[in-house]
This record gives C-alpha cells, structure tokens and sequence, in this order.
C-alpha cells in the first residue's frame, strides 16, 4: 500500500541566496528519480528553512510493480531436430532465459506457426533498496557553489548536517525509514526554531511535519513563509502611510534567513537623506538587508523594515539594536560621499591609468579614450550631439576610483551622474554615464537619452571587439565579461530605440581605435547569432530569422532587420506564402542537384514555350517594382503575386531536359529566380 515519505536534512545555517535553488533542484532531482525508477507516488512538496531542506511526497508506492517478462524464441520446427532433440538454437535461448529444461517453455500458436516463448514473473524491488541511490543521486546534482567538510570524515555538502529525518508511513501507522546519508543514521526527530522552542521535537507522521514544526515556530514552507513576510511589510505600509519598496531578490533573501518572520520597523537620522538615496538604499539592502519606504512621491523616508527570526517580548530592544547597527553604515556612505567631492571626475581619470582593464587591452584611461571616440563617432552616425557623447565616453567610468563605488559596486554609473552634476557638467553628460550599463540584466530598462545609448553600445562594442580580437570569447558557460548579455543589450537598444545604424560600421571603427587591429567579422557574425536568440519567445519563429538572415542583404542595421523579420514573419500567414515557400525549395533543391554555379544570364533566343518568355518578362518587371518597392510588406506581396508565373512554368517546363543548351539556360533561369527571391528573404529555409 502507498504511505507518505518525509525526508528532512537538518544542517547549520544554510546560504540564503542559494537556498532557493538548492530545494528547487533537490525537489525535481528527487521526482526525476523516482520516475526513472517507476515508483508511483501522488505529488512531492518541498520545504527549506535556514536550517533545512526537507521533501513530503504523497502516497509513494512501497515497491516497483512486477512485470511480465515475455521472450519470443525460435519456432518450435527450429526448436527441435530430427530425433526431436533440442537444437543449439533452443539451448542458447534457454540459456539467456536461465533455463535448463525444454518444457519450461511456453508455445503459441500464429499464422506462420508454432513458436516457443517464456513468460516469468520479476517482482518489482522495494522502496527500501532503491531510495539510497534515488536520494544520493538528489543530494549530488545539488547546484553547491562551494562544498564543506566537518569533523574528521570526508563526507561533503553544503553546510555541516546536523540530523536527518526520514519516515514512511500515515497517520495511523508510522516507521523510521531504515536509511543512513551523509554519515547520519536517520531518526524521526527535528529541531524547532534555535531560540522559540525547546529544540528536538519528534515527528509522529510526514502529513504532520508542518503542523507539527509551526507549533515549534518554524514555518518550514518557504512559499509561505514569503507570503508571511508580504502581508507583514503591506500591515506596516498602511499603518506608515508610506510604500515600502520590495525586491524581490532581497525578500527571497529574507525569506531564506528566517524560520519565524517578524516584521519591524525601525528609522534613522534624516540627516543622512543629503546623501544621494541610491547609496543609502544600497548600504540598508547591501549590508543589514533592510526595506525602505518612500513617500507618496517616491522619496526615501528615514525608515527601514527589518524582518527578525524571533518575536520578542521586547521588540522596542530589538529595533534600537538594528537602529544602532544601520547608524555607521550611512555615516560611513556620506564619509565616502564628502570625500568623493574634493576631485573631480576629470581629476579622477588620471587614476584610471593605473587599474587594468584586461592585460591585452590596456588600461581603464585606454578604454574610455577609446569609448569616448567611439560614442561620438555613433553619434555623429544617429543625430545624437557627437561634443555631448565624447565627454560622457571620457568620463563614464571615472567614479570607479571613487569610494562610494569601492564600497558600493553596485552603484557604479549612478554616482558618476552625481559627481559629473556636481562638477558641472550638463545634464546629458551625466544622464548618460548614469545609464551607460543598462540594461544591467534581461529585460532590464535601457538608456533613455540618444547621448545614453551612443555610450552604452560603445561601451559594449569595445568589450566585445576587443575580447573577440584577442581571442576570449564566450565559450560554454564561461562568460566572465558578460559579453551574452551585452550583446543582447546592444541589440535591444538599437531595435527598441529604433536607431537607424549600422553596425558593421561601429564594429570596423572600434577595431580601428585598439592597437592592434581586429577582424570585426567574428563579432557581427555573432550579434548576428544573438539576434536569432533573442526572438526565442517571442511571435518571431528561428527560421523566420534565418530566411532574413541568409538573404542577399546583409543584417547590419538591428532595427531595419527587424523591420524584415516581423513582416515576413506576418507574411507567412498570407495565401500564396506556403506556394511560394514551397516554390524557393524546389528552385534551391534543382540547383543544389545539378551542380551548376555561376551561369550566364537565361538567353530568350533558347525559349521554347511561350511560358518561359512571360516568366523571364515578369522576372525583369518584378525586379525593378521590387526596387521603387516603398517598404518590406510590399516587397513580399510582389513576390507572392509573382508566384502564379513560377506554379504556370513548372507546369509546362522539363527544366533538366536532355538537351544540354536548353538545360543550362533553364537552370539559368531558376538561378535567377533564387537571385530574385534572396534579395529580399531566403524563403528556402522556411517550413511550410
């Protein structure tokens, strides 16, 4: 009969920007497994805390199902010989099966005969002896960024384990699962919250083990736990007035450091506020992994929202000792701040010569020169204030050297946009060193000013031209420079900004401004790539990508490229798309077969069938309205209305004839036909 199954790992505080994605793999590595090996259960829950990771699964069957093992063996007149003895055919089946006697066999009867076969019984292995190796394979594919050792034995995981729970059973008749992992015999026995409880606390069944660990103050489900935590922060918003803003990174992150969530709210010397709020925010977030609240009009509020893993008689203690902590983190923020404003930005690009931006490619002073050449020079190219973008180029990474930006990473080009406002600089200088990273991530916000966006791509480009030059592009996962997600950037920039540029040209200019000069060839050929991979999940199909792609027109400019792709991703729908589809195949596969290249234009002289001459006029005609075409989507339709003539030709026409003259000028023909088409897409490559 099925029974319940609790496994539960019990270990030191585990890390909290993992612990999602540990339970996460944990679960489905243990379901995987249970799949393969056909043990029916009902569903799996998981749960993780700080201090554990744990899995419920519901109704898990105690054992394989048998299975009727069925052996067609050789036919009963090749079975035996003449004096009815067992030929060698048999006696090696037998064999295989592990039988010795000739009437262990079974016969049956088809309409080519009498065959042997053998049927036995193979009883399915328990529960018992396949969850070692279902659950140690689990714990091994665990995604551990750094693996621990503890005591003196050589067992490794994340962090030390402490106990191990594993039960099978219901609620009227429960067992300790025989089990030992990670050194530890398991037992039925948990620990509630470190400080709220009075420690052990036995489990009686795994359909009690929340109910059970909430009365020892542990809310073991980490999706209610972040609920928990939600509600919370919203009472307080409402009672404060005010809005707290939420990450959600920072409260999975929370959510991940407390078994027992308590929200609190705590506040800090408005004096601080002078300091821009960007660093304030980072040194509550960063460090004491605070929320903080904004007013009706978005400005920060000298408050935070702590959330604490106990409640306390004395919660007043508790926000004054976090008040007490958060105090010299912003002390220090406007430290840094004052000393920040005594040099300029300028003043600071001086100190660039001395921090390397890769060994091969020179210093940070050399990349922002090159930048600074490169912003203007696209600029120039999009009607952007080329004065504008070369100052911001020079400038953008000067707050680097910063201390607000020692301490704060994160705030890079943030506080450059301060520090440039601060030294007088205008407004367009500093709103695009600010945005000059963007987008930071997929998805994320890109530059809002042209001056921003000329910067971005140039900061881009340099990495990728530069890395590429030298031979360190992605490869595998390894992406240390993040040049995936930089191209990605460039592309959407281009195509969302609609910036009419071409990238082939950037490219060659950025070669041109590092020492040695690069082949920019293997970079557009790889944004070219990373185009393909951005339209993954969108309405745009590959191969709708790749007719464009593989066209006569290069992609060079982003966005006049994807003009092409939507429209013939559109046209596709169009009546007479699927013909003409249909048509380019059999004109690519003709010309594929016959091995010709390079032939000479179709002679008119060598026409035999009145077909071939209004087919050939109606090319002509077609290429030229295809020229004065105003725009893609009337392009497309030319070519579909031109498809009647090709449907009418291959009618008519025997392209590979015998004779070889007027075979050649034929396949001249289609060769000019998949000129025609490839101008605008390779419809070859389209499925139908």
């Amino acid at each position: 009969m099925p029974n319940d199954l609790l496994i539960e790992i019990g270990t030191e505080e585990l890390p909290p920007k993992s612990l999602k994605r540990l339970i996460d793999s944990f679960a489905a590595s243990f379901e995987e497994g249970l799949n393969s090996a056909q043990l029916e259960f009902g569903s799996i829950q998981s749960f993780a805390t700080p201090r554990r990771l744990a899995l419920l699964v519901v109704d898990l069957a105690n054992s394989q199902p048998s299975q009727t093992i069925e052996k067609k063996g050789p036919s009963l007149k090749a079975a035996l010989d003449d004096d009815g003895e067992p030929t060698k055919a048999v006696l090696g089946f037998m064999r295989s099966c592990g039988l010795t006697n000739i009437d262990d066999l079974q016969k049956v009867e088809t309409n080519k005969g009498t065959w042997l076969i053998y049927k036995s019984e193979k009883t399915g292995a328990t529960l018992e002896a396949l969850l070692p190796e279902i659950l140690g394979t689990a714990i091994n594919k665990l995604p551990i960024d750094r693996i621990m050792r503890w005591g003196a034995n050589r067992i490794e995981f994340v962090r030390p384990v402490q106990w191990i729970v594993a039960l099978y059973g219901n609620e009227t008749k429960c067992e300790i699962f025989p089990l030992e992992i990670l050194g530890l015999q398991a037992g039925n026995v948990s620990r509630g919250h470190r400080f709220m409880s009075d420690g052990d606390i036995a489990i009686s069944c795994p359909a009690a083990y929340q109910s059970e660990l909430m009365a020892a103050n542990v809310v073991v489900d980490f999706a209610e736990r972040r609920a928990l935590i939600s509600e919370q922060l919203e009472r307080i918003s409402q009672k404060e007035n005010a809005t707290i803003v939420i990450d959600p990174a920072l409260l999975d992150e929370v959510t991940a450091l407390v078994e027992w969530p308590v929200a609190l709210v705590g506040k800090f010397d408005p004096e601080f506020l002078s300091v821009p709020e960007e660093a304030l925010i980072s040194a509550m977030k960063s460090h004491q992994r605070y929320f903080h609240l904004v007013d009706s009009s978005g400005k920060l509020l000298p408050m935070f929202v702590t959330i604490s893993n106990i409640e306390s008689t004395n919660p007043t203690t508790v926000i004054n000792g976090n008040e007490r902590v958060i105090a010299p983190r912003l002390s220090d923020a406007r430290f840094f701040f004052t000393q920040d404003h005594k040099s300029s930005l300028e003043d600071k690009l001086a100190r660039l010569r001395k921090i390397v931006f890769q060994s091969r490619l020179g210093t940070y002073h050399d990349k922002v020169t090159r930048i600074s050449q490169l912003s203007a020079f696209i600029a120039q190219r999009i009607g952007a204030d080329s004065k504008v973008a070369e100052r911001a180029g020079l400038l953008c990474k000067s707050d680097l050297v910063s201390d607000m930006v020692g301490e704060f990473p994160e705030l890079q080009g943030v506080m450059g946009a301060y520090y440039a406002l601060h030294d007088g600089e205008i407004e367009g200088v500093a709103e695009a060193i600010r945005d000059h990273y963007k987008p930071t991530q997929s998805g994320a916000d890109l530059p809002l000013s042209l001056v921003g966006q000329c910067v971005s791509i140039a900061d881009k480009v340099d990495n990728l031209t530069g890395l590429f030059g030298i031979g360190q592009p992605p490869t595998g996962s390894k992406d240390p420079f993040a040049l995936r997600r930089q191209t990605l950037g460039i592309i959407r920039i281009c195509i969302e900004k609609n910036l009419d540029i071409d990238m082939n040209e950037v490219i060659n200019r950025a070669n041109q401004l590092h020492e040695a000069r690069f082949d920019g060839a293997p970079v557009l050929n790889y944004m070219q790539e990373r185009m393909g991979t951005w339209y993954q999940g969108s309405d745009v199909e590959l191969d709708t990508f790749l007719a464009i792609r593989k066209s006569v027109r290069p992609i060079h400019n982003f966005s006049e490229a994807n003009d092409r792709i939507e429209s013939l991703q559109k046209f596709r729908s169009h009546p007479r798309a699927k013909d003409l589809i249909s048509a380019n195949k059999r004109i690519a596969n003709i010309l594929r077969k016959s091995d010709y290249y390079d032939l000479k234009s179709p002679d008119p002289k060598l026409f035999v069938e009145d077909i071939e001459s209004t087919l050939f006029n109606a090319l002509l005609d077609t290429r030229i309205k295809l020229t004065d075409a105003s725009n893609i989507e009337s392009q497309f339709i030319l070519l579909a209305d031109f498809q009647v003539h090709i449907d009418c030709y291959f009618e008519d026409v025997m392209v590979i004839a015998e004779d070889v003259q007027l075979k050649e000028n034929r396949l001249a023909t289609l060769q000019q036909l998949r000129a025609l088409f490839l101008n605008v897409a390779d419809f070859s490559v389209l499925q139908e």
